[in-house]
């Protein structure tokens, strides 16, 4: 019996996306880091997220020096953070079925107890969108 490869998405095809995501999002945090070591912060004894430490960081130069471009940055910064840790820390469960168009599916609580379906295509954008900020030239070197 010669059986087709499926049409549709897999867990694996899902579980690789959500992947993609991680590693794209560890590039991010590289070249914040790289950001803010360029700001002459010392990197070498910080403890917990690095987000959280830009976060605070971009808050003071916004306070300072707010442009319609920076505040965008910043925005979707966090909304691609929100979405990111989603998948890192509220995953209930993955579903594909690779016979059935659409049927791949992340679904995730948010610290709020709300419940978040991810589809396989949104994984898809949020790799794309991460790796767009990343590449946003002068953005990362605002004066200073």
């Amino acid at each position: 019996m010669n059986v087709s490869s499926p049409p549709h998405p897999t867990i694996d095809d899902l579980k690789f996306e959500i992947g993609q995501v991680q590693v794209c999002w560890s590039f991010l945090e590289i070249e914040m880091r790289h950001d803010l070591a360029a700001w002459g912060l010392d990197m070498t004894a910080v403890k917990g997220p690095i987000i959280t430490r830009w976060r605070n960081h971009m808050r003071e130069v916004a306070a300072k020096q707010i442009t319609k471009e920076l505040a965008d940055y910043i925005d979707t910064v966090e909304r691609l953070a929100i979405s990111r840790n989603l998948l890192v820390h509220g995953i209930q469960s993955l579903s594909a079925d690779p016979w059935k168009e659409a049927s791949a599916l992340v679904v995730c609580a948010a610290s709020d107890g709300s419940l978040h379906t991810v589809t396989i295509e949104m994984l898809r954008d949020l790799s794309r969108e991460i790796n767009k900020v990343r590449s946003r030239p002068g953005l990362w070197h605002i004066d200073r």
